[in-house]
């Protein structure tokens, strides 16, 4: 990324390169990755984005199972959400490693943008109950105060969970985002709904054995180390 002069941001050079290696590390044996299902939560695209699409990734109903999958070692390792910019910390995460002899190997900061989601059974005028998990409602609040007052809202397990769900039923939306929405098939009623423009949700990498800290190194140069007169060949 410090050689990068474009034209692709830092962030795009950095998910190229996950994928490379994401995709020679599962010629070898493919790592297995518990997170927060079902398929298409936020959990799912943090444990994407941290290990790249060639991993085995297990959805599990909830954030103590993933910790359980870790520990009897089903899986290489588990993603969790941790922290939210604007609902702060996810206690059934924190409660989770007080129960759980457990390492944390790394961490991964998603941008949350939420939608409001509809099916093709849906009249758009006629919504009477809007899906998500209880944090997405809560980071939604003033957005639903003012569009959608007197609609009912139902608290489920996952944001993915709430897309699945008005996929098939009558006069229903859901609050998810983008991965869930092509998953399910469901139309974008209205986009980045989110109280807050920066809101954003910090992810933990658990697993087994500990992760020694990144080596920093430079580019092959012919210039000299400090600690050697000779040309360094060896960063």
């Amino acid at each position: 990324m410090e050689l990068n002069k474009g034209p692709l941001d830092n962030e795009e050079i950095a998910r190229l390169f996950r994928e490379i290696m994401s995709s020679c590390l599962a010629l070898e044996q493919p790592l297995r990755v518990a997170y927060l299902g079902p398929e298409g939560t936020f959990s799912q695209a943090a444990a994407l984005k941290h290990f790249g699409q060639a991993v085995i990734s297990k959805p599990m109903a909830a954030i103590d199972e993933v910790f359980r999958e870790v520990v009897a070692g089903a899986v290489n390792f588990g993603v969790v959400p941790v922290e939210n910019s604007t609902e702060g910390a996810v206690n059934h995460t924190l409660d989770s490693f007080l129960e759980h002899d457990i390492v944390i190997c790394g961490e991964v900061e998603l941008r949350i943008h939420h939608h409001l989601l509809v099916g093709e059974t849906t009249k758009t005028d006629r919504i009477t109950r809007i899906y998500s998990h209880a944090q997405s409602l809560a980071q939604c609040r003033k957005w639903l105060d003012a569009h959608y007052p007197n609609v009912e809202r139902v608290a489920v397990s996952s944001n993915a969970d709430a897309a699945k769900r008005v996929k098939s039923e009558w006069n229903s939306a859901a609050i998810a985002g983008d991965m869930a929405a092509q998953l399910y098939g469901l139309t974008k009623l209205a986009e980045k709904i989110e109280d807050r423009p920066d809101n954003s949700t910090r992810f933990l990498i658990i697993g087994n054995q500990e992760v020694p800290p990144p080596v920093m190194t430079r580019p092959r140069s012919s210039s000299r180390c400090a600690t050697s007169p000779e040309p360094c060949t060896s960063c």
